[in-house]
């Protein structure tokens, strides 16, 4: 998959997903569903996704011996700054936590599901040549 394609693909997700959440939140319950700064938290793991993604790339295209490792380090880079932007947002924000628990690991496991799979169409295309 190329760049192109996957920032086609990107951009689609980005849009219909966050379509589809203000739409749970404005139409589908008569409470609020989603988290204050819910946005926030839906940029930043877009944005996460979006570096995580290209370091990856990278990684496969160099190849080598470092391929594995370059694929990894980004998978705990992706960890680790999802892991302090919850303790900073949850150090400053007072929220429910079950609300908070739902609303981020859907975006979460939204954009490392994406992710996943546009990796593996990479990885396809390398096994076939």
């Amino acid at each position: 998959m190329g760049f192109t394609k996957f920032f086609l693909y990107f951009f689609l997700l980005v849009i219909i997903s966050s379509l589809s959440f203000w739409s749970i939140d404005h139409f589908l319950f008569s409470q609020t569903v989603l988290i204050p700064y819910f946005w926030l938290v839906f940029g930043f793991m877009a944005t996460i996704t979006l570096l995580v993604y290209l370091i990856s790339v990278w990684g496969l295209k160099i190849g080598g011996d470092y391929q594995s490792h370059i694929l990894l380090a980004s998978i705990t880079i992706r960890l680790l700054l999802s892991m302090v932007f919850i303790l900073i947002y949850t150090q400053k924000v007072r929220v429910d936590s079950i609300l908070f628990i739902t609303n981020f690991f859907s975006v979460y496991l939204l954009f490392t599901v994406f992710e996943i799979y546009c990796l593996l169409r990479n990885l396809r295309h390398q096994i076939k040549k």
